[in-house]
């Protein structure tokens, strides 16, 4: 059993499924309609696309397509990262819905038993495997008895913490943000931006159907000083950086009011257990400025689907290996977020620099 339907949850069943010999019962407490920030992706996605089987599906989406990033970071001066000598060509501008969305039809596609609308309850640990307990909304709790259970469940990772995995954490972020509709004739930016700014960093993104995302990342403190929460206070601060508002300057914004996310970073103690293991956001999140979110989540539910097959034949070091891999990638996440944050000097006395820049320096030598 697979609990969750997101992007981890459903590379793990496809690449299950891919091998006829599982039967997957896939937990999709998603809700149709809710927001997402949506995401870009890099070109090396499209390789693990491929490997998966869905590249050719995929493409079918009619997602818009990303020629790189453009950035504001350490000094004034704009900088490029296009993907033009990619060996796996340009990387997409997803609509996250109806991605997430596709990726559950995928699993379908490939014989998954997905429970729409669907939580865990509760579970029991047998000899063999786990007695699963889930309510399906407007229905009774039921049970199923499952030789091993995937933990996909996001940062809240319901089944690993239910078993005493405890979050060990970096600094957390807070995503400020809303979309844009483009109404001008001038066309929506295909590249992904991004500004440092004395109090965080702004991310800009095209969304398909000429809209723009638009996000500012910085600490729950800096957020609450200066109000951020009021869309007033919010337009203030992008007006004030000018890189950012102008790509949005002949944009209406589409929400009345700004809307919070959480930006964790953490990895959990304990990945693996008997019989079960946790597998992106519910196993490791890290700080979005590494844009390794979608991609860390694919690559690990491939992978995860790997070592079961291992563990399925007798190998015992099969899932303390994936759970040695997953923390060696968060280290060098750590190391990676240190050297980006340390990039920008020019607020030295700014209470979010000064509180990103010390953090990652304990971390980086602890």
């Amino acid at each position: 059993m697979i609990i969750g339907a997101g992007p981890a949850g459903c590379s793990c069943a496809i690449s299950l499924l891919n091998t006829d010999k599982y039967q997957v019962y896939l937990l999709d407490n998603s809700k149709s309609g809710k927001f997402h920030i949506g995401e870009s992706i890099p070109p090396d996605m499209n390789l693990v696309m491929k490997q998966l089987g869905i590249y050719e599906s995929f493409l079918e989406e009619g997602h818009e397509a990303c020629y790189g990033s453009c950035s504001y970071w350490g000094s004034d001066k704009r900088g490029y990262n296009d993907s033009m000598l990619s060996p796996y060509g340009h990387g997409w501008h997803l609509d996250r819905a109806r991605f997430n969305e596709y990726l559950v039809k995928e699993c379908q596609k490939r014989g998954a038993h997905v429970l729409s609308n669907t939580s865990l309850v509760k579970s029991e640990e047998l000899a063999e495997g786990h007695k699963v307990y889930f309510k399906t909304k407007g229905e009774e709790t039921q049970s199923i008895t499952v030789d091993f259970v995937v933990d996909a469940s996001g940062g809240r990772g319901v089944f690993a913490s239910a078993k005493g995995s405890l979050k060990n954490h970096g600094t957390p972020l807070v995503c400020i943000g809303i979309r844009f509709k483009n109404k001008a004739r001038q066309p929506v930016t295909k590249l992904t931006y991004l500004e440092s700014v004395e109090h965080g960093w702004w991310y800009a993104a095209s969304i398909p159907g000429e809209y723009m995302l638009v996000t500012f990342y910085s600490t729950s403190e800096v957020v609450k000083q200066l109000g951020l929460h009021d869309l007033k206070n919010w337009f203030e601060l992008l007006a004030a950086s000018p890189n950012t508002f102008e790509l949005v300057a002949q944009m209406e914004p589409v929400e009345p009011k700004v809307r919070g996310f959480k930006a964790e970073s953490f990895c959990r103690d304990k990945i693996v257990g008997n019989n079960w293991l946790a597998i992106g956001d519910a196993a490791t999140t890290y700080d979005p400025i590494t844009s390794q979110g979608i991609i860390k989540a694919f690559t690990h539910g491939a992978r995860a689907a790997e070592l079961i097959e291992y563990h399925r034949r007798g190998e015992q070091a099969a899932l303390p290996q994936f759970e040695n891999e997953i923390k060696a990638q968060y280290s060098q996440y750590l190391q990676s977020r240190t050297y980006f944050y340390q990039l920008e000097k020019r607020w030295p006395d700014s209470p979010f620099w000064k509180t990103l820049q010390l953090t990652d320096e304990l971390e980086h030598a602890s």
